[in-house]
C-alpha cells in the first residue's frame, strides 16, 4: 500500500511539474505591409517594446506601395496594411472581398499639428501672388493620387481641377519641384512639409484639417486575419493599441529612438516634424469616409455605395480595449 501511494505521489508531482514547465504557445508569424513613416509609430513600437511577442506574434513588416498593398492582402499574402482609403479599395470590397477597416491608424484632427497640407512656393506667398486659395487659378499643383483631397481643397477659394494644371508627382519629388519651380503648389504630407519650411522652398497655404476635417487613415485587415485566425487578429489588436499608447506619450526619447530606427529620418527632422494624432481606443469617425463615398458615387468613379458593415470591422478594437481594460498589462492569458 505504501508503495502505491508514493507511485501515485510521484504521479501526481510529475503531472504539475509537466504543467508547470509546459512550452508557450508557439509565435505566429503576421505580415505587415508599410512605408517607413512616423504614421506606423504604435507598429514600430509594438515590435521593438515586445506588445506582439507578448501576444505569441512575431511581426514580419514587408515595405510596400499603398496601391501595390492591396492585392497582397486580398491574396492572405500580408494580414494587415495602412494607407488612405481611396478607389479601389472600395471597389475591390463592392466585389466581395473581405477586407475591412479595423482601427484608427491616425487622422487629421481639427486643433492638432500640420500632418498634411497644401502648400504654395513661399516666393508665391512672400510677393503676394498666391496668398488663398483662389489665387490659385492657372496654376501648376502638384498630387499624388488625392483626387478628393484636391477637390476639397480647392473648393476652399471656389476652384474646380478644370481651373488649375494638375501635376501627378510623389511627396519626395514635390520638394525640388518648389525649388526650381516647376509647381506652385502641391498637396504635401510630413516629414516633406517640415522638409520645405525648413529650406524656405514652401509655406502651408491651407492645413488638411481645414478641407478634410477628421479625415483618417485606417488600419486594415485581409482574409488572412479576418478568415484563416480572427483570434490572431484579436491578439495583434491588444498590442497594436498598446504601442498607439505608448506613441501617444508624444516624443519622449524612448519613441524618437524607435521611429527614428524605422524611419531613418534625421532626429531633428523627426522632432520637429507633425506625428499623425491616433485615436487612443481605436476607434475612428466615419462621417469622412461616408462623404467620400458619396462624392465617388455623385461622380461615377464607383458604382455602388458600401455601407459600414462592408467597410468596417471594429469587433477587434472592441476586444482589445476590453482585454486592456481588464488586465494590467494586455499579456496573452493562457490556461
Amino acid at each position: 500500500m505504501k508503495n502505491v501511494l508514493f507511485f501515485m505521489t510521484l504521479l501526481v508531482c510529475g503531472v504539475i511539474i509537466c504543467g508547470c514547465l509546459s512550452p508557450a504557445p508557439a509565435m505566429k508569424t503576421v505580415t505587415v505591409s508599410y512605408q517607413p513613416t512616423t504614421a506606423n509609430g504604435p507598429i514600430y513600437i509594438a515590435i521593438d517594446e515586445g506588445y506582439f511577442a507578448e501576444q505569441g506574434i512575431d511581426v514580419r513588416l514587408e515595405k510596400t506601395l499603398t496601391a501595390a498593398a492591396l492585392p497582397l492582402l486580398i491574396n492572405g499574402d500580408i494580414g494587415a496594411s495602412t494607407g488612405p482609403v481611396k478607389i479601389g479599395l472600395i471597389n475591390v470590397i463592392a466585389k466581395g472581398e473581405h477586407v475591412r477597416i479595423v482601427a484608427d491608424k491616425g487622422r487629421l484632427t481639427p486643433g492638432s499639428c500640420t500632418a498634411y497640407a497644401l502648400m504654395v512656393r513661399k516666393d508665391l506667398f512672400d510677393k503676394g501672388v498666391v496668398t488663398n486659395v483662389a489665387d490659385l487659378k492657372g496654376r501648376k499643383i502638384a498630387q499624388r493620387d488625392s483626387d478628393y483631397d484636391l477637390y476639397r481643397a480647392l473648393a476652399l477659394g471656389n476652384l474646380s481641377r478644370d481651373d488649375v494644371e494638375i501635376v501627378d508627382m510623389d511627396f519626395a519629388s514635390v520638394i525640388p519641384a518648389f525649388k526650381n519651380g516647376a509647381v506652385d503648389a502641391g498637396l504635401v504630407t510630413e516629414p516633406y512639409i517640415t522638409q520645405a519650411i525648413n529650406n524656405g522652398s514652401a509655406v502651408v497655404l491651407v492645413p488638411a484639417q481645414d478641407f478634410l476635417p477628421d479625415w483618417p487613415i485606417p488600419l486594415y485587415y485581409g482574409p488572412a486575419l479576418l478568415d484563416k485566425d480572427p483570434d490572431l487578429g484579436r491578439r495583434f489588436m491588444v498590442a497594436y493599441l498598446k504601442g498607439v499608447k505608448q506613441y501617444n506619450e508624444g516624443k519622449t526619447e524612448r519613441n524618437l529612438v524607435i521611429l527614428g530606427n524605422y524611419t531613418h529620418l534625421d532626429r531633428e527632422l523627426l522632432n520637429q516634424s507633425c506625428w499623425y494624432p491616433i485615436a487612443a481606443d481605436g476607434n475612428l469617425p466615419r462621417e469622412p469616409i461616408r462623404g467620400y463615398i458619396n462624392w465617388m458615387y455623385a461622380n461615377k468613379k464607383i458604382t455602388q455605395k458600401l455601407n459600414d458593415d462592408q467597410l468596417y470591422d471594429m469587433s477587434y478594437v472592441t476586444y482589445a480595449n476590453g482585454v486592456l481594460h481588464n488586465t494590467t498589462d494586455g499579456r496573452q492569458q493562457t490556461t
